[in-house]
């Protein structure tokens, strides 16, 4: 089949199974014949479409996508054919569903590791006794006031968005609107729109953190999720594969491990002096040292979600036990753990936390490998089609330690 047939045959398979899975597209897809297209039809048949997910896959190799264009393409419809599973009643095994999903083995996290950011904590925050109480003290004291939520997001963007641009070209016309909306068990959440626009959605209940503001900011919007999608629709002119996103794919996981890694390349370390002079300029104090010494530390307890899903949905784990080592590891109270148990619990997220353990790491050692430009690198990532593990093959061509379970030229493609 030529190329161009079978990448719109795989835009047509996406937008079915997004009328049975809603949530499934990251964004609109750009081609609005497509989508009146599938919006006419009736409802799909969930086997049809695991049929027609099976002819993609075999008639993949030859519609004449180079090597790793094909490795991606390739990875996307296995991501497709594992919803299309899930939804057809079939019991899909929470690891397999990871790795069909995602492109990579869930992982547990070391809980020496944890040991360690909780001594750092230890050593960083104000005051005396048990580090739960220091750090639930020192997140209030750093919350965002409500009636300014709005004011110091807005500053922020603004100040990534020049930061960025500087660095990144921006489409002319691309803007990010902001909303403040009733509780969400997520902090923030960013919906593209089309055009180069983007929505970013600021849940009024997470009690955001001034130290949180900058990196929330770089993942939702600069050089995050909304640069993504306006430099992927640039790309999608030469790879139109890119036209495509799916929130569960390998895409969807380097999509949120860049956005995680971006802080490191932009604005880098020293981001806190950053993050305290925007503040500062609103009205806000804040000890931007000690703030990016602070989310250093929490950055190591970024496999702990994927603990607590890997318990629930591969151990059998109850609630109880789920909710007790969220509570310790992340050092929250049992009211924030239950409702992070929640988004784990629900059978469209349940796997989804693999993003950011896998995602992060995987990518910064990416950005950061010897011998290579982190600026370029992070070009690269938001315009060229890849898979965790060509990310994790370029590792391994420098001499870099593993970052991902297995080798790349295992089933993690």
């Amino acid at each position: 089949m030529p190329r161009a047939l079978l990448l719109r045959d795989v835009t047509l398979l996406a937008l079915r199974l997004d009328r049975l899975v809603p949530g499934l597209l990251d964004g609109p897809v750009a081609d609005v014949t497509l989508r009146r297209h599938v919006a006419d039809e009736s409802v799909p048949d969930p086997l049809v479409l695991s049929r027609q997910a099976e002819r993609l896959i075999r008639e993949l190799p030859d519609a004449g996508l180079s090597p790793r264009r094909e490795r991606y393409v390739a990875a996307q419809l296995r991501a497709l054919d594992c919803r299309i599973r899930i939804v057809t009643g079939e019991h899909v095994p929470f690891a397999e569903e990871v790795l069909a999903s995602y492109g990579v083995p869930p992982r547990a996290g070391d809980p020496d590791v944890y040991r360690e950011a909780h001594r750092r904590l230890g050593e960083l925050l104000p005051g005396a006794g048990p580090l739960a109480g220091r750090m639930a003290e020192y997140r209030d004291c750093d919350r965002i006031p409500p009636e300014r939520l709005v004011d110091a997001v807005a500053a922020m963007t603004a100040e990534m968005r020049r930061r960025t641009g500087q660095l990144v070209s921006l489409p002319a016309g691309e803007a990010v609107e902001h909303d403040v909306v009733p509780d969400r068990p997520w902090t923030a959440f960013t919906r593209h729109l089309g055009g180069h626009r983007s929505r970013i959605a600021v849940s009024g209940g997470s009690r955001l953190r001034r130290g949180q503001l900058l990196p929330l900011v770089v993942h939702e919007a600069y050089p995050g999720h909304h640069t993504q999608y306006c430099r992927s629709a640039a790309a999608a002119a030469e790879r139109p594969e890119m036209r495509l996103r799916l929130v569960h794919s390998p895409q969807g996981l380097l999509a949120e491990g860049m956005a995680d890694a971006a802080l490191d390349v932009l604005p880098g370390p020293g981001w806190g002096a950053v993050a305290q002079q925007v503040l500062d300029d609103v009205g806000l104090a804040v000890d931007g040292a000690l703030a990016e010494e602070v989310e250093s530390a929490l950055t190591m307890l970024g496999r702990v979600r994927q603990d607590a899903a890997l318990m629930r949905h591969r151990d059998g784990a109850g609630p109880d036990e789920v909710a007790a080592h969220l509570s310790r590891w992340l050092i929250v109270d049992d009211g924030r753990a239950r409702r992070m148990l929640s988004f784990l619990d629900h059978p469209q997220w349940r796997s989804y936390a693999t993003t950011y353990a896998e995602g992060r790491p995987l990518v910064a050692a990416w950005l950061a490998r010897p011998g290579t430009d982190p600026v370029a690198n992070l070009r690269s990532l938001l315009d060229e089609p890849v898979t965790p593990a060509d990310l994790q093959r370029d590792l391994e061509r420098v001499g870099a330690a593993p970052v991902l379970g297995g080798t790349a030229g295992g089933s993690t493609g």
